[in-house]
């Protein structure tokens, strides 16, 4: 493809500064994959990589989620169906080239929405004191991704929807 210079972004700082070389690879299991975005961004004539947050990352989670559940054999058939979902909808729907004075009055997110980003996806919101509530309290619930619902879970394993 003949590029010459890449610009790349993480939203892990762990990785983004190994690959610096500001912080030490240590895990061995990470060593060799190190060494292959060593020798790939040697290739280029200028590599450039940025440590951005999560919100700021979500389509790329998103993809990259897609690619993980997608590494199959070769001779797997997998199926994907592909749907869009406003987790905050406006309740009134606006008509173009119109002027309208409304409230913008949003409909609350389900409070579960935190929990099953976090089961699913590891996503965490921007506040850390929610973000720290989630972690915590995410130990007593547990998502079924085949029927697609939160259950809490007493300690005596009992699961209540």
């Amino acid at each position: 493809m003949r590029v010459r210079y890449l610009e790349a972004y993480g939203d892990s700082k762990l990785i983004v500064y190994q690959v610096k070389s500001e912080y030490e690879v240590r895990h061995k299991d990470l060593v060799h994959y190190h060494h292959a975005v060593i020798k790939m961004a040697n290739l280029f004539d200028d590599f450039y990589i940025r440590q951005m947050s999560r919100s700021q990352n979500t389509r790329a989670n998103a993809l990259a989620a897609l690619a993980t559940m997608l590494a199959l054999p070769i001779d797997a058939k997998y199926y994907l169906i592909v749907t869009t979902r406003h987790l905050v909808c406006s309740k009134h729907m606006l008509r173009t080239k119109e002027v309208y004075n409304i409230s913008t009055d949003l409909e609350p997110r389900d409070w579960q929405f935190s929990f099953n980003d976090y089961a699913l996806h590891g996503l965490l919101p921007d506040d850390p004191k929610e973000a720290a509530s989630i972690r915590r309290r995410s130990l007593h619930f547990y998502y079924d991704p085949t029927q697609k619902t939160l259950y809490r879970h007493l300690y005596n394993v009992v699961l209540l929807r």
